[in-house]
């Protein structure tokens, strides 16, 4: 029987040089590891011993440390992990280290150049998972892991069983990626692929581009994934030699590969999707919703910061107006993205239509705050109660869709379909 990406390419990790199986244990090791949340890594050694942090780390070009997510910081403590992560990263003699910059360190690991197909990588954050839309196995893992990781190089895998979903139909004229995901919640549940990996394939799955793949595999933890995996085409190939000049091995699975699910999906007949309060797979047609007033309207995060997702909200704009009473925020995923945005005059447009664009980041996603009283429809990761403002904020309504569905609700006040804005 043959092997499934994830299968090769934790065969080809393997500290013990021999195939693996789903099932099988192991220890691999890690072509790169992302670090952030410095302080929680800090601790970790603190706790064995280590009052200063880590003495070394196992590869000083490997390991990636940045300083992301809420910059510049919210608040004194984080300035203070930012500086305490500074000095370390001297002391450390790491080669990457970003420093305070605007955006979101697993987009940003693909604008620089550090996710290479066929490679295995880890990371603090549970979205290090896009990276398989570049055909990299990537997972996120806790601060105790990340901390080994930081240290060894290596880590202990069970070895995934994988779900293929295939997918078919012609891409719309819109960002569809969103609603192949929150499709998917909604009939499978939010956690049918628990621990496993996913291998999107299919006649769609190699047309989209690089911006709807990377959301796909970004979300394919909101399933309960381990990895999120595209197969490395032309463009593929195309963006990450734009970035890097390290080899690489792209890895497809066996005709003969072992599949503990394979799921067909008509995407043609999906349409635009809503995920409601307060679950990713409490999902239904946008038409089951619509009418409903919004008061926010957000367009950002790694599973939808992209420039295709900024761009089509300009589309929809051009020649309209962002409603009375939404406020419209649209935050990049990361500064290369913003300057994509700028140069495409993406950013002038967005901003005399009414909408107002902001940093990179994460802040979009997490820290800007819903009151109870208030409805938001964002294309962010998550819509969980308090995701957006604590617990005090626990009732407030967020509702999940692609930045199609969410200009179209920021121009009509209320959730409608998207189509009705885009029939030309």
């Amino acid at each position: 029987m043959g092997q499934t990406i994830a299968e090769k390419i934790l065969s080809r990790q393997n500290v013990a040089s021999r195939p693996v199986k789903a099932g099988d244990l192991i220890d691999a090791d890690l072509n790169g590891l992302l670090v952030l949340w410095w302080p929680a890594i800090r601790n970790v050694y603190k706790k064995i011993g280590f009052k200063n942090g880590p003495p070394t780390v196992w590869d000083k070009e490997k390991a990636y440390l940045m300083l992301d997510h809420y910059q510049p910081p919210v608040d004194e403590a984080y300035a203070r992990g930012n500086l305490e992560a500074r000095r370390d990263a001297a002391r450390l003699g790491l080669k990457h280290f970003y420093d305070s910059e605007m955006g979101i360190s697993h987009h940003m690991m693909m604008d620089y150049g550090h996710v290479r197909p066929g490679e295995l990588l880890v990371g603090n954050d549970s979205h290090v998972i896009c990276f398989g839309a570049l055909n990299a196995a990537a997972t996120g893992i806790g601060n105790d892991e990340e901390a080994y990781a930081l240290a060894f190089g290596k880590l202990f895998f069970s070895v995934p069983q994988t779900i293929k979903v295939v997918l078919r139909g012609k891409n719309p004229n819109y960002p569809i990626g969103k609603d192949i995901i929150l499709y998917l919640a909604g009939k499978y549940s939010d956690s049918f692929a628990q621990n496993r990996s996913m291998e999107f394939v299919g006649p769609l799955a190699s047309d989209m581009d690089l911006a709807t793949r990377m959301t796909l595999a970004d979300h394919a933890v909101e399933l309960g994934a381990k990895f999120g995996l595209f197969l490395a085409d032309d463009k593929t190939l195309e963006f990450v030699r734009a970035r890097t000049d390290q080899p690489f091995e792209t890895t497809a699975p066996d005709a003969d590969a072992e599949y503990v699910q394979t799921i067909e999906v008509d995407c043609d007949a999906i349409g635009p999707q809503v995920a409601k309060p307060f679950r990713f797979d409490n999902v239904s047609p946008v038409g089951e919703v619509s009418g409903l007033k919004v008061d926010q309207a957000r367009i950002g995060s790694c599973a939808n910061g992209r420039f295709e997702d900024i761009e089509i909200a300009a589309r929809m704009l051009k020649g309209r107006k962002v409603a009375r009473g939404v406020r419209f925020y649209i935050s990049p995923a990361s500064m290369a993205v913003y300057r994509q945005c700028a140069e495409a005059g993406l950013v002038a447009d967005l901003i005399a239509a009414g909408a107002q664009f902001q940093n990179p980041g994460c802040t979009i996603c997490g820290r800007q705050v819903v009151l109870n009283e208030e409805v938001c429809i964002s294309s962010t990761t998550r819509n969980s109660r308090g995701r957006m403002g604590g617990p005090s904020c626990s009732d407030a309504k967020i509702y999940l869709a692609g930045p199609a569905t969410v200009t179209a609700a920021a121009i009509a006040g209320r959730i409608v379909d998207p189509r009705e804005f885009l029939h030309d």
